[in-house]
């Protein structure tokens, strides 16, 4: 029952921990956005891309050194499943904004482009490179398709640095 009360914390704390991120790439896409120039907008994507990282990889490592005294304390391996979950669960907002945006390109009825990069604001500038239009319909499948690249950086942002601290003292 710990254990499974621990998963749930770690998944929490990693989704509080992207939506933390999330805000905070909002405020610096904001202050950026009056800038037409490409090197600041490429300067712009690098920074909240690199916060957004900074921010779970901070969380990942103090979870696996708190993993590791604890360990120590019971004599026992690390346990990855609960990093690896957490790891799953920063995916699925970014996936399911997705899904939609993707549902809305291909001939849905709604307009859902600017939300999805409102809602994924560590990539904006990514978005807004790959095309600046504001409408869902104006995608392409190539494009569609480069959008969701981005979907599995909050989970390696997660599971990396946790796997880099624990080392060997990880259960197999």
């Amino acid at each position: 029952m710990r254990y499974v009360k621990g998963k749930a914390m770690k998944i929490l704390n990693a989704l509080l921990r992207l939506a933390a991120s999330e805000i905070l790439c909002i405020f610096i896409d904001i202050t950026f956005a009056a800038s037409g120039n490409p090197f600041i907008k490429f300067i712009c994507l690098v920074c909240t891309v690199l916060l957004m990282i900074f921010v779970l990889a901070d969380y990942s490592v103090k979870a696996a050194r708190a993993d590791i005294k604890s360990a120590r304390m019971s004599g026992e391996t690390v346990k990855t499943a609960g990093i690896f979950a957490a790891g799953a669960a920063v995916t699925v907002p970014p996936l399911v904004s997705w899904i939609v945006l993707y549902i809305s390109a291909k001939g849905g009825s709604f307009d859902y482009y600017r939300w999805h990069k409102l809602l994924n604001a560590a990539f904006l500038q990514l978005y807004n490179l790959i095309n600046s239009s504001a409408n869902s319909s104006d995608l392409t499948g190539a494009e569609l398709a480069a959008m969701l690249v981005p979907v599995i950086v909050p989970a390696m942002a997660v599971i990396i640095p946790y796997m880099a601290v624990c080392g060997r003292n990880t259960d197999k």
